[in-house]
């Protein structure tokens, strides 16, 4: 075995017992230097993260340290000020209308009395996937029947510690069974989002009550199968060899199949996939989808929910469309904007606000553009907003988020961060990024070519790049453990043609120099980078299905 050495440049991890907690207290000399282990180890391993999607570009937000001096709460509604009063909401809205007009998203004047089409969101406390789970929430609400904030109700049906939930027409048992789809590159928060609120998913649902009757073939995917129907998600174009972005075709066929049975559907789409950074065009499949969804009934559909007023009903579309754009939610509209001045040639296809099917959309604060603790951003039309199951007095503000408590520091983060930059800056740094991206992908192909011309073991056939368009992540061959290690590779197996093969990539976030990517590439290119024959991981069996 080849044992060409590889500086690592980690710095020791620190183990449990360095911060064991007894029943003494430690002294101020012994704390002080706990605290400072740790900041040594993160100052090593924040110089080489290169594996996730995470902004360590977090300059001036030292200046934020004051604040730790204050528990700063926005419990409640963003937009209805609480009793509590140290709280961080006006700063929350700036984020909220700096979001809302990246996405094209009208914000009521009044948000008292805001408009059907007009956004409503909040600030969220974790990241995409707390935005995720409250999308499917108020999905699960719009679509299954409940009344929501804008519905009138009368009697005790206003109290919300229970459901007001329609009872579903005699010829159409499925009318309030909404199913979700979701390709196999979603981030797996929506299956257990799914989990969590009893959504069924379409290969759950296809499999137990439709066996053997799939619209689409998946034979030669590589894909498990359920009763004939593909689990883990609709497949993407060219399988896990491919972008990584939906096959629209499979999905429309899959949409129709379960709107024809008289189903509502939760559709997802992503916007820089969790591995692959891909785009599915919400546009594109939006169009495709529009007339099956009037084919079946599904636009502008009656609902009656109240036992105390039949002819009252509250009309809504039987289709939720969620972008999950906890990458590219806020990365996209400036490459966008770069396109129109003319400082990159394409864009990602439209997914905002202004395709009228869209209900909502998540990003991650802590991601793009950047954030030194866990957030993000949720958005919806206001028309669409689920009831709050509870309208607390003590707080004074509707409960109208998923969280009780939420972080009031969250939204001053991102605030500070966003009030840093203008909007010519953001689009000339999302162009860099871009830039950087496509310099990464390009180096390693040649590298990969050097490899196969060369023989090297565990690599003779090349390392099998691959970069979709506008993605920010480059995949390849997964490299021996000291150099995943040494950048905080994230690694992931996928099937192809029924094989296992191990891959990691690299995320060019704006804290990604060049400098630092032709220093990985220093190292992959060094003889035995790509023997793992030592490393514990390296003989797994091969997997039939990887999401």
């Amino acid at each position: 075995m080849i044992t060409e050495h590889f500086d690592t440049h980690l710095t020791a991890r620190p183990v449990n017992d360095d911060y064991r907690l007894g029943t003494e207290a430690y002294t101020d000399e012994q704390r002080t230097a706990v605290l400072a282990k740790l900041e040594g180890y993160l100052g090593g391993q924040r110089e080489r993260l290169l594996g996730y999607q995470v902004n360590l570009s977090l300059d001036g937000h030292a200046a934020l340290g004051r604040f730790l001096g204050y528990h700063i709460n926005n419990i409640g509604d963003p937009f209805v000020d609480s009793n509590y009063s140290l709280h961080s909401r006006w700063l929350e809205r700036a984020v909220l209308e700096h979001y809302a007009r990246l996405w094209h998203a009208p914000l009521p004047e009044d948000p008292a009395s805001p408009g059907n089409e007009d956004g409503w969101g909040y600030v969220l406390s974790m990241g995409s996937t707390e935005g995720n789970l409250y999308a499917m929430w108020n999905a699960r609400d719009y679509l299954d029947g409940n009344a929501l904030v804008r519905d009138e109700v009368s009697g005790d049906a206003s109290c919300r510690t229970s459901y007001l939930r329609a009872k579903h027409p005699d010829d159409n048992p499925n009318a309030y069974m909404p199913v979700a789809f979701f390709s196999q590159e979603t981030h797996y928060s929506h299956i257990k989002a799914m989990r969590v609120l009893d959504i069924p998913t379409f290969y759950d649902l296809g499999g137990s009550l439709y066996p053997g009757e799939c619209p689409i073939d998946v034979a030669g995917t590589g894909m498990q199968t359920y009763n004939g129907w593909p689990l883990g998600g609709v497949p993407t174009t060219g399988g896990d060899e491919g972008p990584g972005t939906v096959d629209v075709d499979a999905l429309v066929a899959l949409v129709d199949f379960f709107a024809a049975k008289g189903h509502p559907v939760l559709v997802n789409f992503n916007i820089g996939s969790v591995f692959k950074g891909a785009y599915d065009d919400v546009q594109g499949a939006c169009e495709r989808l529009r007339p099956v969804f009037e084919r079946h009934g599904l636009v502008d559909r009656a609902v009656r929910f109240d036992p105390d007023d039949p002819t009252r009903v509250s009309i809504r579309n039987g289709y939720w469309i969620h972008v999950d754009g906890a990458l590219g939610g806020a990365y996209a509209p400036y490459l966008e904007k770069a396109r129109d001045s003319g400082l990159i040639e394409t864009a990602p296809p439209v997914f905002d606000f202004r395709i009228p099917e869209v209900s909502s959309i998540v990003t991650s604060g802590h991601k793009y553009p950047g954030a030194p603790v866990p957030t993000g951003i949720y958005m919806s039309r206001a028309g669409s907003k689920l009831r709050p199951p509870s309208d607390p007095a003590v707080v004074s503000s509707p409960d109208s988020t998923f969280a009780g408590s939420r972080s009031g520091f969250a939204s001053l983060a991102m605030w500070n961060h966003l009030a840093q930059f203008s909007e010519e800056q953001q689009v000339r740094q999302a162009a860099e990024v871009l830039r950087i991206a496509e310099y990464t992908a390009e180096r390693l192909r040649r590298l990969s070519e050097q490899l196969r011309e060369r023989g090297e073991p565990w690599a003779e056939d090349g390392i099998e790049v691959g970069h979709g368009d506008h993605a920010l992540s480059v995949w390849f061959q997964q490299p021996r453990a000291e150099i995943t290690q040494k950048y905080s590779l994230a690694c992931v197996p996928l099937n192809l043609g029924g094989l296992r093969h191990d891959y990691s990539h690299v995320y060019v976030m704006p804290h990604v120099t060049q400098e630092l990517i032709d220093e990985l590439l220093e190292d992959l290119a060094k003889p035995g980078a790509f023997d793992r024959s030592a490393d514990k991981d390296a003989q797994r069996p091969p997997l039939p299905h990887q999401r």
